[in-house]
Order: C-alpha cells, then sequence, then structure tokens
C-alpha cells in the first residue's frame, strides 16, 4: 500500500477489530491485576491493609519492612543460592543429552528406531506416581542430596522429540553437502544442526529454566515445593528457595516471628507471603524479555516444515 493511503474497512472489519482489542485488554487485565495486587499487597503495612480490607493494588504509605526481613533471613539467601545454581546445572545437562538424542532419533538408520520412540513418548504420557519413585530414588541413592534435583531431568522425552522434528526438517542437501566433504555425524550436529536449533534451545532452556525454578522434576505435584519436602526432608542444606519460602510461611504465625514482625513497622504475614512470591518470580521475569523472540520461534519449530 502506497504511503499516505489508507484502506477504508467496512463495518464488519471494524467490528471484528473492537471485539479484538476487548478481548485482549481483558485477557491483559485478568493476569495485571493479580499481579498488581500482589507488588501492592507487598509493600502495605498492617494499619492501611486492615483500613482497607487487605486489599490492596496502589498503598498510600509503601513499607519495605516485608523485603528487609526476608533479604536478611540467611536461610532465605541460601535457599536462593541452591535454586540459582540447580537452575543453571540442570539446564546445562538438560540440552547436553536432549539435543544428542533427538539427532540421532532423526538422522540415519537407527536400529529400533520406532521401538525407542515408543518408549520414550510411553514415559512422557505415563507417570508411576510419587510413591515408585521414591522407592527408585531411594534404590539409587539419590535422597536428601543435591542430585536429586537434577538427575531425574537429565533428559526431556518433550525436548528430545522438538528436537527431532527439528533435525528432520534441515533440508538433506545441506547434510549431503557437508558429507561429501568429510564431515562425519558428530560434525554435523555441531556445525549444523546446532546452530540451526538455537530458537529451539533457548525455549526448551526456558522451560527447563523455569520448571527447575519452580523446584519441580519432572514428576507431577500439586505445590513446586514437594519435590525438596519429599525427597530431602532431613537434608536442609540443599534445600531450595521454594521449600524456604513455604517453611517461612509456615512460621509467619508462630509467636517468635510476630515478634520480630512488630520490630519492623508493623508487617503483616501476608505482606511477607506477597514479598517472598515476588522475590521468587523476579529473576525468571528479568530472563523471559531477553528470550521471548527465540521462545516463539521454538514453539513453531518442526510444526511446519519445508
Amino acid at each position: 500500500v502506497p504511503k499516505g493511503i489508507k484502506i477504508k474497512m467496512s463495518r464488519e472489519e471494524i467490528a471484528y477489530q473492537i471485539f479484538i482489542a476487548v478481548v485482549v485488554g481483558l485477557l491483559v487485565l485478568c493476569c495485571l491485576i493479580p499481579f498488581l495486587y500482589v507488588v501492592g499487597m507487598s509493600f502495605t503495612s498492617e494499619g492501611e491493609m486492615i483500613q482497607r480490607n487487605f486489599f490492596v493494588i496502589i498503598p498510600q504509605k509503601p513499607i519495605l519492612a516485608a523485603y528487609e526481613y526476608l533479604l536478611k533471613n540467611k536461610d532465605f539467601f541460601f535457599g536462593m543460592g541452591i535454586t540459582i545454581v540447580r537452575t543453571a546445572m540442570g539446564v546445562c545437562t538438560a540440552l547436553i543429552l536432549t539435543v544428542p538424542v533427538g539427532y540421532i532419533l532423526a538422522i540415519g538408520d537407527l536400529p529400533f528406531k520406532n521401538g525407542i520412540m515408543v518408549f520414550f513418548i510411553t514415559t512422557m504420557v505415563l507417570s508411576g506416581g510419587i510413591i515408585p519413585t521414591y522407592i527408585l530414588y531411594r534404590d539409587l541413592h539419590l535422597l536428601n542430596s543435591f542430585w536429586v534435583y537434577i538427575v531425574p531431568s537429565l533428559a526431556n522425552t518433550y525436548g528430545i522429540l522438538v528436537c527431532k522434528l527439528f533435525v528432520e526438517g534441515i533440508p538433506m542437501d545441506i547434510m549431503e553437502s557437508a558429507q561429501l566433504d568429510g564431515a562425519n555425524e558428530r560434525q554435523k550436529m555441531i556445525h549444523i544442526a546446532i546452530p540451526l536449533l538455537k530458537p529451539t534451545l533457548c525455549a526448551l532452556g526456558l522451560f527447563a529454566a523455569v520448571a527447575h525454578w519452580n523446584s519441580w522434576n519432572g514428576v507431577r505435584h500439586w505445590n513446586a515445593w514437594m519435590d525438596a519436602m519429599i525427597y530431602n526432608s532431613r537434608n536442609s542444606a540443599v534445600w531450595p528457595a521454594q521449600f524456604v519460602i513455604r517453611n517461612l510461611l509456615q512460621k509467619s504465625n508462630n509467636a517468635d516471628i510476630m515478634k520480630n514482625i512488630n520490630t519492623y513497622a508493623k508487617m503483616t504475614s501476608e505482606s511477607m507471603k506477597m514479598a517472598s512470591v515476588i522475590l521468587a518470580v523476579l529473576p525468571i521475569l528479568c530472563v523471559y524479555p531477553f528470550l521471548q523472540k527465540y521462545f516463539v520461534k521454538g514453539m513453531y519449530t518442526g510444526s511446519v516444515k519445508g
């Protein structure tokens, strides 16, 4: 369309655009209002919270008491360190094993290839449950250790399938040209497949990072902190931030904690809960914008060939 020339939309198109704008606006409000509520409540004092019936989005006199209490708690800091190390190590180990397996399943005449794929898909659809998983981890001597967070998530079936579909979508001319130049399968994977897999790797890495940050190691739990409670209940040295926050929230109603709360400008247990949520989510919120474009590309990778 030449610059300066406007296309006149029909009434149906205008009505459609208005409808889409309203729906998107409502969805944004549904996501934004709860987040603003959590942020506002984390900065609200006890008096204002009671005065405004425990619903504050923009506090009139914000305080930092809840954040001061959490940031001065050594258990919270140590738990954040465990979570950061777990997330970084979990993402690296997951990608290191996921990419080669997906590449191997996509190329060549691998013996029993279909059977291996059925096995992987079966493990993705069916889960053994908490009790069989606990027994397996016990027999592998993973209980009450840091490695119970890493070993179960070394290979992700969904990531393997995505990598497999992407490699299958790479034009065979590229692979054949590299083979004529003397490249073996390892060189083709490192120098051709992995550079082209960059958007997919970023998307899978983001999935793994969120899973590890939320203390979810692949077993379907209702709560994000249950893997630490079930598998590392006796070793507080490897408790992640989510489980530490859960313990702090449980103790927030105790007399000892209430004494500390009174020394921090009338902070309440509710504001401490909201502040802990903000501190736990903030790192992921800072990372996600930098990976968003790769995340969108990675979601479509392998879905359309050609």
